[in-house]
């Protein structure tokens, strides 16, 4: 009876903690408007904390899409809930690169979310950030 007892309170303390351990992963669909040429890439950055915005190397999620000039769209799946902020840039010359010129002022349309501007520099995560729900949620970013 003892080692009953056990069992069914191990088995059910077990499927406690799997439920509340379980995470949550949402879908978060990104539409790039006003692209105007249809050659090279459009480059989408994802980024969930101040530390390593705009750099390559702190993206939580990445995509490049051809450009379109009636828009893409793409959609990343199973992004925890959370803050984040999307950097875009239409990479007209597939490079890879954001051209810009001798003062560092960039070249190549490019967006945020929230439409987020810089002022004397890039825009910080903060001016960017939006909240992703657990239901997911859809953002425009339109390209200058």
């Amino acid at each position: 009876m003892t080692k009953q007892l056990i069992t069914a309170l191990c088995i059910s303390t077990t499927a406690l903690l799997v439920g509340t351990l379980k995470a949550s992963a949402a879908d978060l669909t990104v539409h790039i408007a006003n692209i105007e040429k249809s050659s090279g890439s459009i480059l989408i950055g994802v980024y969930d904390s101040a530390e390593g915005f705009l750099d390559p190397k702190g993206m939580k999620a990445r995509m490049k899409l051809t450009a379109n000039t009636d828009g893409v769209s793409h959609t990343f799946h199973g992004l925890p809930e959370g803050d984040y902020a999307i950097s875009v840039f239409h990479d007209e010359d597939d490079d890879g690169k954001l051209k810009k010129n001798f003062m560092g002022v960039p070249r190549e349309p490019l967006g945020m979310s929230r439409d987020a501007k810089g002022s004397f520099g890039p825009p910080q995560f903060s001016d960017a950030v939006f909240t992703l729900p657990e239901a997911g949620t859809e953002i425009t970013i339109t390209l200058d």
